[in-house]
């Protein structure tokens, strides 16, 4: 009995084919660094000792944001599995992404809710931020989501039950 269920066990885990691979080209990582360095050149030079301060700030509440939204999200799934998440910093994919498979659906989903409702919470946190943070915290949360938003954009037309892999240079599609 072991035996055979260990073997439909793999038969499952070996029916995903790959459909498509995206590859992270360095022209695309370097303009996503060059973005970010725009971003706290721009803050420096208009805000001085504000800016650096705003800078630090939009890094850090971001990813704060960004990590209550996913595991607030997870949560509404019939089994949120949490060890399939972690921190990462591996080229253009920093923060709190997922480090196995995720379905696509899923991963939607996700980065949806996280791009609206991570504006949201910026839009709440207005009246006691200054002008400084509030574009840091923007425009920083929208250079972390955006190679995610690009991924949803390419896999557009992919059907929602397939797989996602992402590694450093390169994002997997696989589909029954």
């Amino acid at each position: 009995m072991r035996g055979t269920l260990a073997e439909q066990d793999k038969a499952t885990i070996y029916q995903y084919q790959l459909k498509q691979k995206i590859f992270v080209r360095d022209e695309l990582y370097r303009s996503y660094l060059c973005a970010i360095c725009i971003l706290a050149i721009f803050l420096v030079l208009m805000y001085r000792l504000e800016g650096v301060k705003a800078f630090g700030i939009g890094m850090l509440c971001s990813q704060f944001i960004h990590f209550i939204i996913i595991r607030l999200t997870l949560i509404r799934v019939d089994e949120p599995d949490y060890k399939r998440w972690g921190w990462r910093v591996l080229g253009i994919w920093i923060g709190y992404i997922p480090v196995a498979h995720i379905e696509l659906g899923l991963f939607r989903r996700l980065h949806w809710h996280l791009l609206w409702l991570g504006l949201c919470a910026i839009g709440v946190l207005y009246p006691w931020a200054n002008e400084a943070t509030m574009i840091s915290l923007t425009m920083c949360h929208i250079w972390f989501l955006a190679p995610r938003l690009i991924i949803n954009r390419r896999l557009r037309k992919a059907k929602r039950d397939g797989v996602l892999k992402i590694t450093s240079n390169e994002v997997s599609y696989y589909h029954r």
